[in-house]
């Protein structure tokens, strides 16, 4: 029962560090696949083409440097959360 938030903030803590340091190229990569709107479900750019409009994110490339540095402070954020878990676990398993 204590080891899950042991477990918890360790693991938010580890991912929430690679997306904040950006080891290997993590930010980029979630930014490039997850968050680029070329990737977004067809039908929906057919819909935006069939229309005559462009799709509004198409302008990705422009802001893909703020977005990389948006997904590092939410990464350091999450460091942040799962050091709390992590707290939180220790403070659990010294009392019992």
């Amino acid at each position: 029962m204590y080891l899950v938030p042991l477990l918890l903030g360790l693991g938010l803590t580890l991912v929430g560090l690679a997306l904040a340091t950006d080891h290997r190229g993590i930010a980029r990569r979630i930014v490039d696949t997850y968050l680029n709107p070329a990737h977004a479900d067809p039908s929906l750019l057919r819909t935006f083409s069939r229309l005559g409009v462009e799709y509004p994110g198409m302008d990705f490339l422009r802001y893909a440097p703020r977005q990389r540095r948006f997904v590092r402070f939410w990464g350091g954020l999450l460091s942040a959360f799962g050091l709390a878990f992590l707290a939180a676990g220790v403070v659990f398993l010294v009392r019992a």
